[in-house]
């Protein structure tokens, strides 16, 4: 019998959410339902008002319960500049009389990648698993049934402020959702839209809402580093008042009703703004990727939605990429129109978790503070409906 996910995602003051089918014997995944509402009480993940959030997710989550008939099973993507990421790695040694890696081993290899002096102020609230070393021996693609006597596990984390965390985890408690997953909506994006090629010869993804900007930064398959900034599309308004001379406000309105092609010289301002801030989202991004990033990822991909053909098309002149493109959500079967780029986000938070249930991977948070589900195998738990 199919089972039901409804996956939230918050741009800027706009929540997106995706309502999918899930028919596990034919492995298929019908998207029931797509919406987009605005609520100035969120700004991306982040709570500024508890009555106004509470009631925002509450009529979203009325509109959704029009398409089913039992309790979904729900996974919230988190936004915002309250999350930071890590790379890390952990050890475990193998105690067992025949040093056959079980679910067990991987398990405390992977919860053992977590920092032991990590502040108090952060909870971790997604480990991604994504290379396996046994006895020293790289590119291992699953540990579980070999024999060893130590395991090394290299992982990326995903933390969160934990007052930013606890007031959203308080709204969707009092909008009556008992359980569901938290995961952050970048690594979503990332892990479901970029092929392995493009993962192993390097790639940036950029997360484009109208608040905030998500990046994430892969080379040799590895997921490296991410960055959550706090604007988005609304530089580009800022931008386009400075050209125009105009304020922000009515600028703004321009963008909101133009069509592109409609007007030569807006055409070129437009790309003007777009340009001016994708520099400065460049800017941020060479200072915070630094490390990793000595050269220009040959790929870009833009998702999000703020991402245009246009865009793409400027970005990968400022980036210096050599092959840029849309991310998109393909090989959808659905019953309505979910092909807008704000769905995106949403999209790709239900396949990733699938994914990742199907493949026994990683570590997620569960509602219930500083609680790791374990493997992902133990999250279906929540889909078992």
């Amino acid at each position: 019998m199919p089972r039901n996910i409804l996956a939230l995602d918050f741009y800027g003051s706009t929540i997106t959410a995706a309502l999918a089918a899930v028919d596990d014997d034919t492995r298929t995944l019908r998207i029931r339902h797509v919406l987009r509402r605005t609520c100035r009480s969120f700004s991306g993940a982040f709570v500024r008002d508890m009555a106004g959030a509470e009631e925002g997710l509450n009529k979203v989550f009325a509109e959704m319960n029009e398409y089913i008939n039992a309790d979904p099973s729900v996974v919230v993507g988190l936004r915002g500049n309250f999350l930071s990421f890590k790379s890390s790695s952990g050890f475990k040694s193998i105690d067992t009389r025949n040093r056959i890696i079980g679910d067990r081993e991987i398990d405390e290899a992977i919860r053992n990648s977590v920092p032991i002096n990590l502040s108090d102020t952060l909870e971790v609230v997604d480990i991604l698993p994504q290379s396996y070393m046994i006895d020293g021996n790289t590119g291992i693609l699953d540990p579980k049934g070999m024999a060893g006597f130590t395991l090394e596990i290299g992982t990326f984390l995903s933390y969160a402020l934990v007052t930013h965390l606890n007031n959203l985890n308080n709204v969707l408690s009092a909008c009556n959702c008992p359980e569901y997953a938290l995961l952050p909506s970048s690594v979503a994006l990332g892990e479901t839209l970029l092929t392995e090629g493009e993962k192993r010869s390097g790639a940036l993804l950029l997360d484009l809402g109208e608040e905030s900007v998500s990046a994430l930064l892969y080379n040799k398959g590895i997921l490296l580093d991410g960055l959550e900034l706090p604007y988005g599309l609304n530089r580009r308004a800022e931008a386009v008042a400075d050209l125009l001379q105009n304020d922000v406000e009515t600028a703004q309105e321009v963008l909101n009703g133009y069509e592109p092609g409609a007007d030569e010289i807006m055409d070129e301002v437009i790309e003007d703004a777009e340009s001016k801030m994708l520099q400065g989202i460049n800017k941020e991004i060479l200072q915070a990727f630094c490390l990793h990033l000595k050269y220009p990822s040959p790929n870009l991909i833009l998702c999000g939605s703020g991402a245009t053909k246009q865009m793409v098309k400027t970005a990968k002149a400022i980036f210096n990429a050599k092959k840029a493109r849309l991310g998109v959500v393909d090989h959808l079967i659905s019953d309505c129109p979910a092909d807008n780029p704000a769905y995106t986000g949403a999209l790709s938070l239900i396949r990733h978790t699938l994914e990742r249930e199907q493949n026994q991977l990683g570590v997620a948070q569960t509602k219930e503070s500083g609680l790791f589900t374990g493997f992902l195998d133990k999250l279906g738990q929540l889909f078992e409906h």
